[in-house]
């Protein structure tokens, strides 16, 4: 059997049959039938009626909704009872289905979900097929007719000679399956009967030589089209999904008890860092402890290059201690990186020497002014810190 012969699924009076190209029908199980691939459910062909409907190109765009108008004239159903189904066929033409829409919802209904999920076509259009060859076949209750590639019906053996002769039979070939030759011959009209070729066997044999893909459309168009196997999918992955969601309701309860724990850490750090901050300044506001102590620090020369005031004042009254007759009458200090003393010396020479003595304690004096008394010199120095 070649890999690319169609398999198709019969369905009658509620029960399916499967039939592999050259192969005995198969009776469709409820335990778990598999499918073989490029399996197709063949519908009646006396329910679902093939055309060839010549599209021009823009109306292709809405097709869909302006085919029921299109074919309104040549059915005699009233088209808001109609399902329409197509496909592009040629350039220009489209293969076109028509069934009633209350019966494909009763087989959308009455079908297993295997069969609602392989492509709904008709039953004449999986017959073999080539340009200037009709297929028939012959079957106990009925005829299979197929006559062109997207056009076939299903009639009444007694009915087979007018629908014949209503087709244009010239130079073309018929191709007639069946069981009983002299019964099918009798059913052709005379004059193609020489124009008849005989094979026996069913629809398995005709599989054999059948295009990969038939050439009508999918019914399961429109509001008919395949849905998402939700229900199927919820059954295989709900043990799956149940444990993702104890994993995550697991996951979220121990965030939460983690961010409660840390909230209460962080309370607790907060709190110790206001308690150090207090045990170095007891009074004003906490704001922000650390950069408020940072700040206060660096104002008081910690943490800088700038020496803390109180051993520079040592030093300045050490290096003035050093030289005789020396009174401080002032020292100023703004925070900044110097400091500003005002003193009393017997001479120029005094204050000289008190710079020196600055100098020799790593200070750096520099003489601002300086102004001659009775009583002696008056000068005013700048010690960098």
């Amino acid at each position: 059997m070649n890999p690319e012969n169609i398999n198709v699924v019969r369905w009658q009076q509620g029960q399916g049959f499967l039939l592999r190209p050259g192969a005995a029908p198969e009776r469709l199980t409820d335990d778990g039938f598999r499918l073989p691939e490029n399996t197709f459910l063949a519908l009646p062909s006396d329910v679902v009626r093939n055309m060839t409907v010549p599209v021009a190109a823009e109306e292709v765009k809405h097709l869909r909704r302006a085919l029921p108008f299109m074919l309104e004239e040549s059915l005699l159903e009233d088209v808001s009872d109609l399902h329409f189904a197509h496909t592009p066929l040629y350039e220009g033409h489209h293969a076109v289905s028509v069934v009633a829409r209350a019966k494909v919802a009763q087989w959308m209904d009455e079908l297993p979900e295997s069969l609602r999920e392989v492509p709904w076509v008709s039953e004449a259009l999986c017959l073999p097929w080539t340009e200037g060859q009709w297929t028939l076949l012959f079957e106990s209750d009925a005829v299979l007719v197929r006559w062109s590639e997207a056009e076939g019906t299903r009639v009444e053996a007694t009915l087979l000679s007018a629908l014949l002769n209503s087709l244009h039979a010239e130079q073309v070939v018929l191709v007639a399956y069946g069981q009983d030759e002299a019964v099918a011959m009798a059913a052709i009209p005379g004059h193609l009967r020489q124009q008849t070729q005989w094979r026996q066997g069913g629809l398995s044999e005709a599989l054999l030589l059948t295009d990969p893909v038939p050439a009508g459309p999918d019914l399961r168009q429109g509001e008919f089209a395949p849905r998402l196997p939700l229900m199927r999918w919820w059954g295989v992955w709900q043990s799956v999904a149940v444990a993702l969601g104890v994993a995550l309701i697991l996951k979220t309860g121990v965030s939460v008890a983690d961010y409660q724990s840390l909230k209460v850490e962080n309370l607790q750090l907060r709190q110790a860092v206001q308690d150090s901050y207090r045990r170095v300044n007891p009074r004003g506001a906490v704001v922000d402890a650390e950069k408020q102590l940072d700040r206060q620090l660096t104002e008081l020369g910690a943490g800088s290059q700038q020496r803390v005031f109180t051993p520079v004042l040592v030093t300045l009254l050490s290096a003035a201690g050093a030289v005789p007759d020396i009174t401080l009458t002032s020292v100023n200090f703004s925070g900044a990186s110097d400091i500003r003393v005002n003193l009393l010396a017997p001479d120029f020479q005094s204050v000289e020497q008190v710079r020196d003595q600055l100098g020799q304690r790593g200070l750096d004096a520099e003489l601002e002014s300086s102004n001659a008394r009775r009583d002696g010199v008056v000068a005013r120095l700048r010690v960098g810190i």
